[in-house]
């Protein structure tokens, strides 16, 4: 028997979470989105004219705050409420209004699904006791992913736009990253994707444990670095698992070759 469609209605005054989410919840089946709010007074209006089964719900927002909203799904027909947030100390007065799950920005792809699918679960058998164990449940994977995001938060993954659809590509699995005027290009399962964003940004945004910048025009992946070495001209080169190799250039050799070393 199919899952039932979950309608679901998104809360957030940041437009680019909004895509985010929108992008997201692309990939998860039997959902669909029946509206969007950007402040807390539209969003209490929306779920009385639109009855949302789940509501993921911004807590900092105008007009009214993530918990006003909440307070008021009651008379909005009981929606239920995931709250998405760039803090994790709101998280115990999130579980006060009896909250499905709270999930931390930037939203991992599996904790999204993750709660979904406890929102499915919980309105087909709405107990307390259940209740109480998802909640301790919940409140022991937010200490966890709180303990790993203690330091910065590095992107987990690109949203490529391709051929009319997006696509969701794990960082952990790109090759390399080349730098194309304007754009940047991914070397991922076999294939290149085009992505609109500049090298500089993308140090910030990645994880310097995982990809190694070694040009100013290339990142590659520490899983994939099979060796450093010296080509005929007296360039170093990075050689990659898959036998590529790519240039490492003078203003960050060392740094590589220092990190080589501390790796063994």
């Amino acid at each position: 028997m199919p899952a039932e469609t979950l309608r679901l209605l998104l809360a957030d005054d940041e437009p680019l979470a909004l895509r985010r989410m929108r992008l997201a919840l692309q990939d998860i089946p039997d959902v669909e989105i029946v509206g969007a709010a950007s402040d807390g007074a539209q969003a209490i209006s929306a779920m009385k004219t639109l009855k949302p089964d789940v509501v993921l719900l911004d807590i900092k927002m105008p007009l009214a705050d993530g918990f006003e909203v909440a307070h008021a799904v009651q008379d909005a027909g009981g929606p239920e409420v995931i709250f998405v947030s760039a803090f994790d100390s709101y998280a115990l007065q999130a579980f006060e209004t009896s909250a499905v799950d709270y999930l931390l920005k930037p939203v991992e792809f599996e904790r999204l699904n993750s709660a979904l699918s406890r929102a499915r679960e919980r309105r087909a058998a709405k107990d307390a006791g259940r209740r109480a164990e998802e909640l301790a449940s919940v409140l022991d994977a937010l200490r966890r992913e709180a303990e790993e995001r203690e330091g910065p938060r590095f992107e987990k993954e690109f949203w490529i736009s391709d051929r009319g659809r997006f696509l969701r590509v794990p960082v952990i699995e790109v090759e390399r990253i080349e730098a194309e005027r304007d754009y940047v290009r991914l070397y991922w399962d076999g294939r290149t994707l085009l992505h609109r964003e500049t090298m500089s940004n993308l140090e910030e945004k990645l994880d310097p444990n995982l990809m190694l910048r070694v040009h100013r025009s290339a990142f590659v992946n520490w899983k994939r670095l099979k060796a450093v070495r010296r080509d005929h001209n007296g360039r170093l080169m990075a050689v990659l698992d898959g036998g590529d190799e790519v240039p490492v250039s003078r203003a960050y050799a060392q740094r590589v070759l220092a990190e080589m070393k501390a790796r063994g």
